[in-house]
């Protein structure tokens, strides 16, 4: 099932009135691409109406770059399905969201270059969006139903993948698919990996690729600008002058390689 997100939410009076998008704005299906199906009205979303779909998780989207949403119930196979679309502001924002939601994937589907499949559910990420389709028995016909479902959607899809290997340089691509969590900010880290919550802190104008092994974490870490990059060494006591792109072992036991302007390779011992 879905990852539980335990997020504080400040009230504030949004809006949860759906918002219809522009036309052709989501890859979305209808009979179209599945003649044997039945759909239901579809609901759109975008910006603080977010809240009125799925609330809790809201600000973590937002965080991401979050920038719509197209959601629908399908029935096929004499079972109903529910579909999420959400469109991100770019590849790496919608792995980013992907990343944090898999969970305990039990295959990873062809469809896409990153997907997850567990008896209930089938998560994609594809170009800029991450699709969501879970079913309410968890049966083999409702699993290649959703099978069906996914590569309709995904056949839309003509952007590139967000290209990962270029933050992990040699960790292999299903690696990555299963293992690998993208953050923005600190929701991101508090979802996917909590126990690197104080390495953040404090931490701006970041985006982290985080990957645990048995005998280190890897930290790769690109910042907007340079001065964001100091700042963050700064905050753990690390010379600046020291970094280059061999191997360099802090005081504090981290060793780091600098693997392009503004981009740091961490690995943390266990």
């Amino acid at each position: 099932m879905t990852r539980y997100y335990c997020i504080l939410i400040f009230l504030f009076p949004f809006s949860f009135n759906c918002i219809a998008e522009e036309p052709g704005s989501f890859p979305s299906v209808d009979e179209t691409d599945l003649p044997d199906a039945r759909f239901e009205t579809p609901k759109t979303y975008t910006g603080a109406s977010l809240f009125g779909h799925i609330n809790g998780a809201a600000e973590l989207y937002l965080e991401y770059g979050f920038s719509g949403a197209w959601v629908n119930e399908i029935s096929l196979s004499g079972e109903k399905y529910s579909v999420e679309i959400y469109r991100m502001n770019g590849p790496e924002e919608a792995f980013g969201i992907y990343s944090v939601s898999r969970f305990q994937c039990k295959s990873t589907p062809s469809l896409s270059p990153f997907s997850c499949k567990t008896p209930y559910q089938l998560q994609l990420c594809s170009g800029s969006f991450y699709i969501n389709i879970s079913n309410n028995t968890g049966n083999i016909i409702d699993s290649v139903t959703s099978l069906k479902i996914g590569e309709a959607i995904v056949r839309k899809i003509k952007e590139s993948p967000a290209d990962i290997t270029s933050y992990l340089p040699g960790v292999s691509h299903e690696t990555i698919n299963r293992e690998a969590v993208l953050a923005k900010g600190m929701l991101g880290i508090m979802n996917g990996v909590p126990d690197q919550e104080a390495f953040f802190r404090d931490v701006n104008g970041y985006c982290v690729v985080i990957l645990r092994g048995g005998e280190e974490t890897i930290l790769s870490v690109r910042f907007s600008e340079k001065k964001d990059m100091k700042d963050f060494m700064d905050i753990h006591n690390w010379n600046p002058e020291t970094i280059s792109d061999a191997s360099v072992q802090m005081p504090t036991g981290e060793t780091i390689i600098g693997i392009a302007d503004n981009h740091l390779l961490i690995k943390i011992k266990e």
